[in-house]
């Protein structure tokens, strides 16, 4: 891949789309398209990071709003989402990769075996510091920003800071993604075209791509030419250059 040409990023975010779209167009089980979903991940996330230079990436697996889904194929994520740090955990802490599982775990209905399995993924990794690879589990960009408020409201009524405290920095430190840059790259698989409640005030000057590539067939080509297009693009962050 010839990354001289691409601007640098330092945060980059996947909403993986379409498994089910994509066993579906094979005959397949939805379950077989989440399984070849997963097996995409660590090519893709080891690659921001050794080819391109990107430090952090996150990637939404499950969303608060994926409980509505059958209870069959809720369990097939958690049992994949398992046997992915399982099987991974010690290859991305040798790469000095700290993993951080953003969303509410604290929610009742995530089985007790997914839990602890997150967690000694968590403590495992919590010293790397070369790259971060967040995976956006059990979450939801609303609940994230009303945490935030009422985590400020309380420190407020408490006492611990006064309303005139409140400004950016204050409020991101309560955020999931406390101390990481915002994101630079949004990229959606599938052809899907919304944020789908995912990283709402982190993505507030990214660049977004939607691409038609099933999550399952999103690969280092692909990934080459999102970061192409970005590359392209002129981010102004709301100033003006050169009079336009």
């Amino acid at each position: 891949m010839k990354s001289e040409k691409l601007k640098p990023i330092k945060h980059i975010a996947f909403i993986m789309d379409g498994n089910g779209r994509w066993a579906k167009k094979r005959f397949l089980s939805r379950s077989m398209g989440h399984k070849a979903g997963v097996s995409r991940i660590k090519e893709i996330i080891m690659s921001c990071y050794d080819d391109y230079g990107i430090y952090c990436a996150s990637l939404f697996t499950f969303s608060t709003e994926n409980w509505n889904r059958p209870q069959d194929e809720i369990d097939t994520l958690f049992e994949l989402l398992e046997e992915f740090f399982v099987k991974e955990i010690d290859f991305f802490n040798s790469r000095g990769v700290k993993i951080q599982v953003l969303g509410n775990l604290q929610d009742e209905r995530i089985p007790s075996k997914t839990l602890n399995v997150i967690k000694e993924a968590v403590r495992k990794t919590e010293n790397n510091d070369k790259n971060v690879f967040n995976v956006l589990f059990n979450y939801g960009s609303r609940f994230e920003i009303i945490k935030a408020c009422k985590e400020i409201a309380s420190s407020v009524k408490e006492g611990i800071i006064s309303a005139e405290d409140i400004d950016n920095a204050l409020f991101e430190n309560h955020l999931y993604t406390k101390g990481l840059s915002s994101i630079d790259l949004l990229i959606r698989t599938s052809g899907e075209k919304r944020l789908s409640n995912c990283l709402l005030y982190q993505v507030a000057y990214a660049e977004f791509i939607f691409t038609k590539k099933f999550w399952p067939d999103f690969n280092k080509k692909e990934l080459y030419r999102c970061l192409l297009e970005y590359s392209k693009r002129d981010r102004r962050f709301g100033a003006i250059k050169d009079g336009k």
